[in-house]
């Protein structure tokens, strides 16, 4: 009956005319709906239903449904418009969603009207899906908005030319390509590896492939011409102390296009484009990986070299003291981009059995090998996490800070252990908003990584969950997910970590300091949530699994209703349409997994423990209806760490100083070096202001045992001969939380000077005169060595260092890190080879000291030492478009102003 009424209702508004949809959604019109209907049946509507409430969101959602007929054109539809509105602490929004059926009750078309801020004035986004896009079908409009959302939002970042204030004088340049987001038109290849990683492959190959490979270059053939060897590896984009080796990451790439399902050009996969990709896609690998294992491993701890993944603006996450230097960058060890490189080499070992099978072996220990290293050194046993990074080489002192991404994706790739797993998610906190990126967050720093949770990271983290089947950890990050996206009617790039928000007001720390809507990874976070979790799509090189993973608790609080549908979901040219059968009865806790599938119609075997796979090819027809019958299964118990505060608005000042503690971490202490006469060293500490803590002091990357209260030590058994190496940290004693380190300051040892034209020799260059030094100005263009005569007055292990100045570029930026290579032939230690990186400096007026390079000499062992040309990323043909700096289309630039080599015997 009240069907009829407001048919007829509509009908009368009408008076026959075609109505446009933006007046569908007037409130004017929705109102005007409901009082005809009411007027028209003798009870009212039904009450809005209240849903179940979220300890991590507390949501109020409350829905209407009218039904409506609308007249076109067109054959009859029959109109449904609902309403929804979500009320959290975090804030409130509503959705208006008009959905169009056709006689046989399919779905033709919605569209979703999303309002947000005081109803007398709201933000409204009107969201039309075309009819070529998936759509998400559930009893919950506002999370089909959601999805619809993202899916807009993903085709607005398909652009057909890309542009960068960097780049090409910043005129754009033809690429059918992903785009970052709305601020950020270009293509970067750790933005775009996670985001196709995270599903964007699967939904639009061809347009993938083409930003893939955009982000690969070979040489300049100018330099080829000069002896330079030709190579074609993944770039590392313009970043910290002037790019790789500083930043390390770049093999992020294998892991997209690893996992990537090409189309032929007719669109439908087929084993020959598989093929021809992955004899693409492996080549390129397999010379980024050769050239990182010879630029950037370290054969005595067996990690690789460089900056945490995606974490890349240094004093956001690192020690405050790498915003002018990035020196310790270069040369730390970070979990996330370590766990990269096993994800490449294990991606290449497999490809490389057909590829290259002489090379298969050996990929595949290095990544055997990689995986035990990162286990040895990063495993912290009494917290239960993976630190985020290692310092030097000289002092591997593990940082007890943790990384969100580094920790998901060790999970998720296997590094970690399944219990290892099991601790890391119970152990890593969440707040109430999600969970941050970084912990402890770090004080007297804005919002950016710091304070802030990342969707694509939190969308890593729902993987990692599902995997272990955390349900309880898995709900409340799917919570923070969506809400995320529809309180701020965007897919942001980041949010403030309490409140949420997109921006937050605390005066110097306000933030996140930069923002952009539509971001490409966070697009792609929210369609895995929904295509790739509940749904359980996943499209790696050409075969499909189907792996739906619903907490029972997270359905009810989505109210997603028994038999949620996603329709037209188009993956590498073949399509799908999902619907999901809930069983009517399950319990709290329960999960809901694959029991029975049915492949347009015929019933199917699963292939696997809840979860079924095909290869795209053995699919017989284009379009493909599958239903897939869920059961509520037990998951595990599981406790979740989470940080409540009393104010969730995000400025500091609302927190009391006890919640501070357990949020923030200590500043980093200074530490103090002095040598008595006879060259003992005596450490002095500072505690820069904190209260209550408790120091702890490192020695060659152990940890000194000191008194309670000590402020100073004396190293008495050091050998004074050998270079020693300090850090210091300090930790509340309430809280337990850890600073970052103090610079590592190391004793000179019996170091040997080798000063420009006095040592320090070079057969092509002629000294010069800078700040009143002799140095080899403008040194290091492709042919040019150095060379110095080493006599070794102790045995051991020995580290050289140059001492440069350079005007290469800003600290912050650029592609002109100076990378050579040093041979140290010792005819009794062997032939020795290491890497030297000189990162741009804050000054062309500062000396700074190269990284070390490691080679063992006997005690009287006369060596020879050269340096000669390595490699930076200008020497690729691909920065020909760089104009935002130096090393681009001003030519290749690997060169500094050298003054002096260090030469020192390193304690081990």
């Amino acid at each position: 009956m009240l069907l009829n009424a407001i048919t007829r209702s509509v009908r009368r508004l009408t008076a026959g005319a075609t109505l446009p949809l933006s007046l569908l959604f007037s409130p004017l019109f929705f109102f005007s709906v409901q009082a005809h209907a009411q007027q028209a049946v003798a009870q009212p509507a039904p009450a809005p239903t209240a849903l179940p409430q979220s300890d991590s969101a507390q949501p109020a959602e409350n829905i209407a449904v009218q039904s409506i007929a609308v007249q076109s054109s067109a054959p009859r539809l029959a109109g449904e418009l609902q309403s929804r509105q979500l009320q959290s602490k975090f804030g409130s929004v509503s959705v208006e969603a008009l959905t169009q059926k056709n006689d046989d009750g399919s779905v033709n078309s919605r569209q979703f009207v999303l309002k947000t801020g005081p109803a007398t004035a709201p933000v409204e986004k009107t969201i039309s899906p075309a009819s070529t896009d998936a759509l998400l079908i559930s009893k919950n409009p506002l999370f089909d908005a959601a999805f619809a959302l993202s899916q807009l939002e993903r085709q607005q970042n398909s652009v057909s030319e890309i542009t960068d204030w960097g780049f090409n004088d910043q005129q754009a340049l033809p690429c059918p390509c992903f785009e970052t987001g709305a601020k950020w038109h270009y293509v970067w290849t750790r933005d775009l590896s996670y985001a196709l990683d995270l599903g964007l492959s699967a939904l639009d190959p061809e347009r993938a492939q083409t930003s893939l490979l955009f982000k690969t270059s070979q040489v300049r053939p100018e330099l080829i011409a000069r002896g330079v060897e030709n190579t074609e590896v993944a770039l590392q984009d313009t970043g910290s102390g002037g790019s790789w080796p500083v930043s390390s990451d770049r093999v992020v790439w294998v892991l997209a296009a690893s996992g990537m399902t090409a189309q032929d050009p007719e669109g439908a996969s087929n084993q020959a484009a598989a093929e021809a990709w992955q004899q693409r896609w492996y080549a390129i690998a397999r010379n980024t990986i050769l050239q990182d294992r010879s630029y950037i491993f370290d054969t005595k701890l067996g990690l690789y070299r460089g900056e945490t993944s995606f974490l890349d603006w240094r004093e956001q996450s690192y020690p405050s003291w790498t915003a002018k230097d990035t020196l310790f960058l270069a040369e730390s060890f970070s979990l996330s981009t370590n766990v990269l490189h096993y994800v490449a080499l294990s991606r290449a070992a497999e490809a490389a059995k057909t590829q290259e099978p002489a090379r298969a072996a050996e990929l595949a220990q290095w990544a055997q090998a990689l995986k035990q290293a990162i286990n040895s050194w990063f495993w912290l046993p009494e917290k239960g996490l993976y630190a985020r990074y290692i310092g030097e080489v000289y002092n591997p002192v593990a940082v007890e800070h943790y990384d969100l991404l580094g920790l998901a994706l060790a999970i998720t790739h296997g590094v970690a252990s399944p219990l290892q797993a099991q601790q890391i998610l119970q152990n890593y906190p969440l707040t109430q908003a999600g969970p941050p990126v970084i912990f402890p967050a770090l004080p007297d720093v804005p919002i950016y990584h710091n304070r802030a949770i990342w969707p694509f990271v939190s969308a890593y983290l729902l993987r990692a969950a599902r995997q272990q089947n955390q349900a309880e950890l898995f709900h409340k990050v799917a919570v923070s997910l969506y809400q995320g996206a529809v309180l701020n009617q965007s897919n942001m790039e980041n949010l403030e970590w309490l409140s949420q928000k997109a921006h937050v007001e605390d005066g110097a720390l306000s933030g996140p300091v930069i923002n952009s809507e539509r971001q490409l990874w966070s697009v792609a976070a929210y369609g895995d949530l929904v295509a790739g979790q509940l749904f359980g799509t996943e499209l790696k090189a050409g075969m499909l699994s189907i792996n739906p993973y619903i907490p029972v608790d997270l359905a009810r609080e989505l109210d997603l209703g028994n038999n949620p549908v996603l329709q037209n979901l188009t993956l590498a040219g073949t399509t799908l349409d999902l619907q999901l059968e809930l069983p009517p009865q399950a319990r709290r806790g329960q999960v809901y997994r694959l029991a029975q599938l049915s492949l347009n119609g015929q019933p199917q075997v699963l292939t696997g423990n809840q979860q079924f796979s095909i290869k795209l090819s053995d699919f017989s027809q284009q379009r493909n209806e599958l239903v897939l019958k869920l059961q509520a299964f037990d998951a595990p118990a599981s406790s979740v760490t989470q940080l409540r505060t009393s104010n969730n608005a995000g400025p500091l000042t609302g927190l009391s100083n006890s919640e501070k503690r357990k949020l923030l971490a200590p500043k980093e202490p200074l530490l103090q070096l002095s040598l008595s006469e006879k060259g003992i060293p005596t450490l002095r500490f500072d505690a820069a202001g904190e209260s209550d803590t408790r120091f702890t002091l490192y020695k060659n990357g152990v940890p000194v045992k000191l008194k309670p209260r000590q402020q100073d030590w004396t190293d008495s058994k050091a050998k004074t001969t050998y270079s020693q190496c300090y850090a210091l940290t300090q930790s509340y004693k309430d809280s337990g939380l850890s600073s970052q380190p103090s610079r590592t300051l190391c004793t000179p040892g019996a170091a040997v000077n080798f000063v420009a034209g006095q040592g320090l020799l070079s057969a092509d260059h002629e000294i010069s005169d800078y700040l009143n030094q002799p140095v080899f100005k403008n040194w290091g263009a492709p042919e040019q060595q150095l060379q110095l005569n080493f006599s070794a007055s102790h045995e051991g292990l020995h580290a050289l260092r140059l001492q440069y100045f350079i005007d290469n570029g800003p600290i912050n930026t650029g592609i002109t890190a100076v990378v050579k290579r040093l041979s140290a032939n010792c005819p009794q230690s062997g032939l020795q080879q290491a890497t030297l990186v000189m990162p741009h400096l804050a000054t062309a007026l500062e000396a700074g000291w190269s990284s070390r390079a490691m080679f063992r000499a006997k005690a009287g062992e006369q060596c020879t030492v050269t340096i000669s040309d390595g490699f930076n990323m200008s020497y690729l043909q691909h920065f020909n478009l760089y104009t935002g700096g130096k090393g681009g289309r001003t030519g290749p630039l690997n060169q500094a102003v050298i003054q002096q080599a260090q030469i020192q015997p390193m304690a081990e």
